[in-house]
Parts: structure tokens; sequence; C-alpha cells
């Protein structure tokens, strides 16, 4: 690990930062609008059947509870994310970044896109590929 909390991040590493960014984001209470928040918004006027004296699962609200350590873990992630985004130059690759970051699913991303959810894959391991240089290229100014 470098100065600064800087460190050389695996391609793994930063494809499981990409696939987990939404979810770090919500835990730490910072608002993401959901891609799908149209879809489930108003369940109620959907004209969905409701069984009586059932609850209702979209209307609690589930606060988690992180520690100090797990909410630095995961902004340093966030921030690496954030900072990496510079990697991705092609117009393509920033909107499938995009909607993977927001929470999307690679099957929805790839009816969206008209692509192979294979594509879209490819696209998502590339760009953490070269994420994963920077932070190799980061590493070393730091240590020369």
């Amino acid at each position: 690990m470098g100065k600064q909390g800087q460190r050389f991040y695996e391609t793994t590493e930063v494809l499981e930062f990409i696939d987990r960014y939404y979810r770090m984001k919500k835990a730490l209470g910072i608002t993401v609008e959901s891609p799908y928040g149209h879809l489930t918004a108003d369940y109620d006027n959907l004209g969905m059947p409701r069984g009586s004296n059932i609850s209702d699962p979209t209307g609690k609200h589930v606060e988690f509870i992180i520690s100090e350590r797990m909410a630095r873990d995961y902004r340093s992630k966030i921030a690496f994310i954030d900072n990496s985004e510079q990697a991705v130059t092609k117009e393509r690759e920033k909107i499938v970044l995009h909607w993977k970051l927001s929470g999307m699913k690679t099957k929805h991303i790839a009816e969206l896109e008209d692509i192979t959810e294979r594509h879209v894959r490819r696209i998502i391991n590339d760009i953490a590929q070269r994420m994963s240089e920077m932070s190799v290229m980061s590493e070393m100014s730091v240590v020369s």
C-alpha cells in the first residue's frame, strides 16, 4: 500500500468494486437514484392485488448500520472508482459504466444498448483492467 491510502488493485477486485458500487453508496446513505426506480415507485397504482393483513414490503425502509471501518473501506473503493473513470474514453464504455454503477443488471444494460450480455461483460472487464493498470501506475509513482 502506498501513501495516502493508495494501493494496487487487481482487475478482479476492480470488477467487484464496480459491481458493488451502487450498494456501497446506498449503505453509506449516499443518495443514488436507481435506474429501476420508476418501475417500482408506484406499486399501489399498478393494479396489483393485495392480500388482507399482509405487510407491504415496498413500504418498509431498512436502515443498515455499518462499522466505521467498513464505511472507510466503502468510501475508499467508491473514491477509487470515481477517480479512475478517466480510464473510460469511449462513449459506449461511458454509458455501460454509468448504468452499471447505477445498479443496473448486465442483462438490462445489454437490452438497453442492443448488445449481448457477453459484450457488456467484456466492456466492463476492459474498463476494470484499465482502472487496475492505473492503480499500478499510481503505486509506481508513489514508490519512485
